[in-house]
């Protein structure tokens, strides 16, 4: 039976799964690291803790041959030769472990440059052992726990993924494991209604969010997939604006509405092909918020560049595209002057200014 290759066709809508949502960040996230003929860190590493055979009982593609595949695509970049790649997929069952060992030779995976650390080991002792690395200042990481309905991503765990240096981080938390997030004092607080998934799953993110550091600036957000009754929530991580960009850019593009979940989690009642039709009405929830303190903000001149948009979009969890319109009937009023329309991620380190004519 021919194994369905996901990468040769563009994924449908409503089809959206959580290797999906991995394989897409990481497809975004390599080439920032092997794209330059000079590597801004000279060591890549990928974890995949539950890693799986690599191929499902539906002949599909799981996490490791995905990542795989995309490292064979990406050894014509200028900087492949110049980073070491460390691969590490572990997982507690002997079998899958032998099976993932010989998919990865038998499709002809094994690529030059990669080093490959398919081991037998649980989560825990996964984690204890890849702590030097995680911790490693020169090497970038990127981190998936698809922890099937356990929650390994304990308090500690998720503090020690957030301290490290050039990390970033998905993990998934089952259905069943929302339910348990629910009797915490800290998300109990915060429901309004218990039966609608949304709101445990904003919960949830802010209890992340009381976990970071105080006065250390991490970007965080979620994304949820609805898989028959279950409800599967996503936490993604980063350290770095850019990854922060990079996510969301991925989260919009497979969710119109929202760039939250795989269905109407704010129950906007909207379509993707509603968005197109220049009615208020049709501006999702979500959208119109952030629009409308954008502007709150710009016309008291509590805005003065576009790195303070772009921090204003990943509080409000949308795109950097989502601020056009406001800035473009700013200006037109004659509220503001500025010389662009979308803030752009590369101008991080020296924003745009934008002035504020009058208040």
């Amino acid at each position: 039976m021919p194994i369905k290759d996901l990468h040769k066709k563009p994924f449908d809508e409503g089809t959206l799964t959580k290797l999906q949502i991995f394989e897409l960040y990481a497809r975004e996230w390599l080439p920032v690291f092997l794209s330059k003929s000079t590597p801004s860190r000279s060591k890549i590493h990928i974890y995949d803790f539950f890693a799986g055979p690599g191929i499902d009982s539906q002949n599909i593609l799981g996490s490791p041959l995905r990542i795989l595949q995309h490292l064979k695509n990406f050894q014509c970049l200028d900087g492949w030769k110049k980073a070491k790649l460390h691969i590490h997929f572990f997982d507690n069952a002997p079998k899958k472990i032998q099976q993932l060992k010989q998919n990865v030779a038998t499709h002809g995976l094994n690529s030059s440059n990669v080093e490959y650390d398919i081991q037998l080991l649980g989560f825990e002792k996964a984690f204890k052992k890849s702590k030097e690395e995680l911790a490693d200042p020169y090497a970038a990481k990127l981190v998936f726990i698809d922890q099937n309905g356990v929650g390994n991503v304990t308090d500690e765990v998720f503090r020690k993924l957030v301290i490290s240096p050039t990390c970033d981080f998905l993990f998934f938390i089952s259905s069943s494991t929302l339910h348990r997030f629910r009797d915490h004092p800290l998300i109990k607080q915060k429901i309004t209604r218990p039966d609608n998934y949304y709101h445990v799953h904003r919960a949830v993110l802010d209890y992340y969010r009381n976990l970071l550091p105080n006065g250390d600036k991490y970007y965080l957000a979620p994304f949820s997939i609805k898989k028959g009754s279950n409800i599967y929530g996503l936490i993604f991580g980063s350290s770095h604006p850019l990854g922060m960009d990079k996510f969301l850019q991925v989260a919009w593009k497979n969710d119109q509405i929202s760039g939250q979940a795989d269905f109407d989690i704010d129950h906007d009642n909207l379509t993707s092909g509603q968005l197109t039709l220049p009615l208020r009405e049709m501006l999702p929830r979500k959208v119109g918020i952030f629009e409308a303190e954008l502007e709150d903000f710009l016309r008291k001149g509590l805005i003065s560049d576009e790195l303070q948009i772009i921090e204003l979009c990943f509080h409000h969890g949308v795109k950097r595209q989502h601020a056009e319109s406001v800035l473009k009937d700013l200006k037109k009023e004659g509220i503001i002057d500025l010389n662009f329309r979308i803030p752009d991620i590369k101008n991080i380190k020296s924003p745009r200014s934008i002035h504020v004519k009058h208040k």
